[in-house]
């Protein structure tokens, strides 16, 4: 049985469950995420051309009070980031925001679902976000 990146910090792409259709349709192919994430040194940079696990989330955890999110099972799903691109919201294009979820198709919407995923206040049109292209890759089985 899989069960690749289940901790918090290894390299993977963990994705909340009302996502999964998107990802086993193939029809996301880029995510937002909330700062720069352009640094090869953070534990959260995701590297190009590099086959990553996506794993769905079962129920958030919170880091601030050491409790670990719960994953559905790893069913094999793995992408591969093809381009990165960090702006600020109010600096989103239609282009950058194509075939990211729907919850985040304008930069007004990329700001309530960054609230909403990070259980945060509302950012700023300011604040920087980086969205990750990829490919999706052949599932893995073991």
């Amino acid at each position: 049985m899989l069960n690749r990146c289940s901790e918090y910090g290894t390299p993977a792409l963990w994705i909340r469950a009302a996502y999964m259709e998107g990802f086993r349709n193939r029809s996301i192919t880029a995510v937002v995420r909330v700062g720069d994430r352009t640094d090869p040194n953070d534990f959260k940079y995701v590297p190009a051309d590099v086959d990553f696990p996506v794993r769905f989330i079962r129920k958030p955890g919170d880091v601030s009070r050491n409790i670990d999110a719960e994953l559905f099972p790893d069913d094999g799903t793995t992408i591969r980031r093809t381009d990165c691109i960090m702006k600020k919201i109010s600096e989103l294009t239609d282009e950058d925001l194509a075939n990211t979820t729907p919850d985040t198709a304008t930069p007004e919407l990329v700001r309530y679902h960054l609230a909403c995923i990070n259980n945060t206040p509302l950012p700023s049109l300011d604040d920087l976000v980086t969205i990750w292209r990829f490919e999706h890759r052949s599932n893995v089985t073991g």
